[in-house]
């Protein structure tokens, strides 16, 4: 069997100094607020499934991090010091989580006292799957997702689509939504011409890029990377990135894609699993839809306009106790309706009878709320008025 794997990420231009604003998200999170306050991601385990890492690399110096052994395809080693676009951008996705500051591009991560492990998938195209993928009925990047919640990862992320799933990837997909194991996927960058998984899948956080104007980037065709059933979207366009795809750990890049919005989401996360012990992943994923853009706003979600629930937000985020939010998952009514509500209760019901497996919680449903339209034409006028504003503060980065 042979798959094709593709990064949801990343086109990189010319290269960039790091004295220049190509991590203008950095100053725009206010992340360094966050770290002069101690939320810096420590504790919290998260797994980056990418393609390839160089872990020598200056970025990662001081780092708690780990490159777990054997890639899910043959002949490609999940480690290399070799420049090439599978090892830089894998290793610019996890700069962006715990990068030091001291690389070529000036990474500064955004958990960066977070311990991470890296899956390397190994070759993005033509995969040959190993034997024990293979074996295991799963696609090459789902197996590594499985071997990520097998290990206890606290947050797992992945930058790369595919356009094919298995029924076993579905059950990976439903065991992470019953152990409330946060799962944040990269949105294709050309939604014509890419696939729609993992981010597709129920329960799994989708993420898209924009501007430091709030704009979605250009995507297949020239228009908007607008992709229907996103949940948040993130920087994730015009960031120096570690080489240029010159074959060079010398200089810096320029790049714009999901995949560079994703690892922003997913330190999020980590940080406010940090600041709220207590709090389910259910109760983060809830916290993090409910405070986006800048400002308070009612929840509100659109599916079909790019932006979902709106910018994710560090600062909002660590201010709002998750443990207001209902323990549920809030992603479980997309479009593909994979795993589904009975596949998430089933692994729920082995997790809660297997003997080395911790039950996570009960059967996750979708929340269906009815919405009177009876009002008067004034209350209408001043409801329209105020969506208008919702949506102008949710989608400001800065927050």
């Amino acid at each position: 069997m042979t798959a094709l794997l593709v990064v949801a990420a990343m086109s990189t231009t010319a290269p960039a100094s790091a004295a220049d604003d190509g991590q203008w998200w950095y100053e725009g999170y206010h992340v360094q607020d966050a770290r002069d306050a101690g939320w810096t991601g420590k504790g919290v385990k998260i797994a980056v499934v990418d393609s390839q890492i160089n872990p020598e690399l200056p970025d990662f110096a001081g780092a708690d991090l780990t490159v777990a052994p054997g890639a899910a395809c043959e002949g490609v080693e999940p480690s290399t010091t070799e420049a090439n676009a599978e090892s830089e951008h894998g290793s610019t996705v996890t700069a962006m989580l715990i990068g030091n500051g001291t690389g070529v591009a000036g990474t500064k991560g955004i958990a960066p006292e977070s311990s991470v492990t890296f899956y390397g998938v190994g070759a993005l195209a033509d995969c040959t799957p190993t034997p024990e993928v293979e074996a295991s009925g799963h696609s090459p990047l789902m197996w590594m997702i499985q071997r990520a919640l097998d290990d206890g990862a606290g947050v797992i992320m992945t930058a790369v689509v595919v356009g094919e799933t298995t029924s076993a990837d579905n059950e990976t997909v439903a065991e992470a939504v019953a152990r409330k194991v946060p799962l944040v996927a990269g949105n294709p960058n050309d939604g014509f011409n890419q696939g729609i998984l993992p981010a597709a899948f129920n329960g799994v956080i989708a993420v898209s890029a924009i501007d430091r104007n709030s704009t979605l980037p250009a995507g297949g065709l020239g228009v908007e990377n607008r992709i229907p059933g996103t949940t948040v979207v993130a920087p994730g366009v015009d960031i120096s990135t570690i080489g240029d795809n010159a074959g060079s750990w010398d200089v810096a890049g320029r790049g714009t894609g999901t995949s560079l919005a994703t690892p922003l989401v997913a330190g999020i996360l980590a940080v406010g699993m940090q600041k709220y012990p207590d709090a389910t992943g259910n109760q983060l994923i809830q916290s993090l839809v409910h405070n986006t853009g800048s400002e308070d706003h009612p929840l509100e979600f659109d599916a079909s306009d790019g932006f979902g629930y709106g910018t994710a937000s560090l600062t909002r985020l660590l201010a709002a106790d998750p443990l207001q939010y209902p323990d549920e998952n809030p992603l479980l009514d997309k479009r593909l309706q994979q795993p589904s509500a009975e596949d998430i209760a089933d692994v729920e019901q082995a997790l809660a009878s297997s003997p080395s497996k911790e039950s996570t919680g009960s059967p996750l449903l979708p929340v269906i709320i009815g919405v009177g339209v009876g009002v008067l034409a004034l209350i209408v006028v001043g409801v329209v008025v105020t969506v208008v504003l919702v949506r102008r503060s949710r989608r400001r980065v800065g927050a």
